[in-house]
């Protein structure tokens, strides 16, 4: 199995409300895609979010956020909220409909960083509680490379979809693990120490081959050597996971092009199908994508795993039709 540091879920059954969860092994964190119905996820849980991602504010997707809201506020978190056009106004909605003369009384209470994605540009916006949650800070930056976050251990990756509205698809990166290899290390006889970590660090922020790396090998003496014979003789690089989530969007052939781009090479890819193959003219009109769809759109993009879910109501006794329907276009050569 792969040495991962994601555990990615489903909030609800593939009937329920839209969202996916991804939780920290290493850490107390979470990432949380979409807020539908988020009763299923624990206090403690909603408490580890750091970051929100929307795929657009549809009812099923965006209802949560007051649930969010009434659990995180009162414990001095800054929360990122990323979503698609029109999101910073929707968020300034959301918290416009409640009342606030009270929380200049907590000293710890919650601040948001909003993130609205357009083509060309992030508009970004912030709302602290304790100024009663009014838009601050406004500005705008370029959007590049379809990249909304890059920290040291992982990225995420955007799309924007079609669904009669701006609708974003979202993917997350883990970037490779590092690993030492101890037994090399003492049949090099190089002592375990500071160094290792930058050896590391030099490796993940992509120095040449040909870069001159120093060894401590005893007091005041040190060993030079390339940092590619280092990597050859002492290090592990195994990739990270890639996960991948697509909701509410119509199958043509700009997002067709999108949606591989995005999921391309995932572990596991998260995709809607709410409707039956036999259903592709209710797809077209609806603007979702059938089981079939999903599976076709996941076998171009070579993703290793296909999970579908946010299945239409009406076929709540033929959720197993639309797996296997997604599956076997998934595995068709």
């Amino acid at each position: 199995m792969m040495n991962s540091n994601f555990s990615p879920k489903l909030i609800n059954n593939p009937l329920g409300d839209p969202g996916m969860m991804i939780e920290f092994l290493c850490e107390r964190r979470c990432l949380q895609f979409d807020l539908g119905d988020l009763s299923a996820i624990s206090n403690s849980n909603l408490l580890k979010i750091s970051h929100v991602f929307v795929s657009h504010t549809h009812i099923d997707h965006f209802i949560g956020f007051d649930h969010l809201l009434r659990m995180v506020f009162g414990h001095g978190k800054t929360v990122h909220f990323f979503g698609p056009e029109n999101f910073i106004a929707n968020v300034e909605g959301k918290l416009a409909g409640f009342t606030w003369n009270l929380v200049d009384r907590y000293k710890e209470s919650i601040s948001m960083e909003v993130t609205e994605v357009h083509s060309d540009r992030l508009i970004k916006a912030r709302f602290n509680a304790i100024d009663r949650f009014k838009k601050s800070n406004e500005s705008e930056e370029p959007f590049l490379n379809g990249i909304l976050v890059d920290e040291e251990r992982f990225t995420v990756h955007t799309a924007i979809l079609e669904h009669r509205v701006p609708c974003l698809g979202f993917a997350v990166k883990e970037k490779s693990h590092l690993n030492i290899r101890k037994d090399r290390l003492k049949e090099m006889r190089y002592p375990i120490g500071p160094w290792l970590t930058n050896l590391k660090k030099c490796i993940a922020e992509g120095k040449p081959d040909d870069y001159k790396f120093k060894i401590p090998v005893g007091e005041n003496k040190s060993e030079e050597k390339t940092l590619g014979h280092l990597k050859k003789e002492l290090v592990l690089v195994s990739p990270g996971q890639k996960i991948s989530y697509v909701v509410d969007t119509v199958y043509n052939e700009t997002n067709k092009v999108r949606i591989i781009d995005l999921v391309r090479d995932s572990d596991i890819f998260f995709c809607e199908s709410p409707f039956l193959a036999e259903e592709e003219a209710r797809g077209q009109e609806r603007f979702h994508l059938t089981a079939r769809q999903a599976g076709m759109l996941a076998r171009e993009a070579k993703v290793k795993q296909l999970r579908v879910f946010h299945f239409s109501g009406r076929h709540a006794f033929r959720t197993e039709q639309l797996v296997q329907e997604a599956e076997k276009a998934f595995r068709e050569i």
